[in-house]
């Protein structure tokens, strides 16, 4: 994934030191209740999009601006349904960079009817999935996330999954 300039400059700064980072994931759910998911590069998992907060955006504009570059599509957040962090989702790349991410899972629908496609580096494919038939190679936090999304409970949860 490509670092913005803001994570740039602080990189500069702290080298490969742990930097705690807003972020957001979107559980992008269509008319036919199919799940959006792309392939990612990085991983080679299936997983909703997702992405970090840049200066002056709000979560809501961070989720809508994330789901856009990465899969051509607007989306429309509806509510909020996770605030996940800890050891979990806490990562060192191979570059030595450590990052805790601090992660607002957004459940959201597309805005218009619009097919989605791989809109820039970071994803290897992307398509809509029936919910029965998500793929093998997902991360558990995902499955998790999108039972979470799909599910009657509607209050948020704080915790991360175990």
């Amino acid at each position: 994934m490509p670092l913005s300039e803001y994570i740039k400059h602080i990189r500069a700064k702290i080298g490969n030191d742990l930097l705690l980072l807003p972020g957001v994931t979107a559980v992008v759910i269509n008319d036919h209740d199919e799940l959006l998911l792309q392939l990612r590069r990085d991983t080679k998992t299936w997983a909703p999009p997702s992405g970090g907060l840049e200066p002056g955006e709000n979560l809501a504009q961070c989720v809508i601006r994330e789901v856009r570059e990465e899969t051509g599509i607007e989306v429309i957040p509806e509510s909020i349904i996770a605030v996940l962090s800890g050891d979990d989702f806490t990562v060192t790349y191979p570059n030595g960079d450590q990052i805790g991410v601090v992660s607002c899972v957004f459940r959201c629908r597309p805005s218009l009817e619009a097919t989605p496609r791989v809109n820039d580096d970071e994803s290897l494919a992307m398509r809509y999935f029936d919910p029965k038939a998500l793929p093998e190679n997902m991360l558990p936090r995902h499955r998790w996330i999108i039972a979470k999304a799909l599910g009657n409970d509607r209050d948020t949860y704080f915790n991360p999954p175990s």
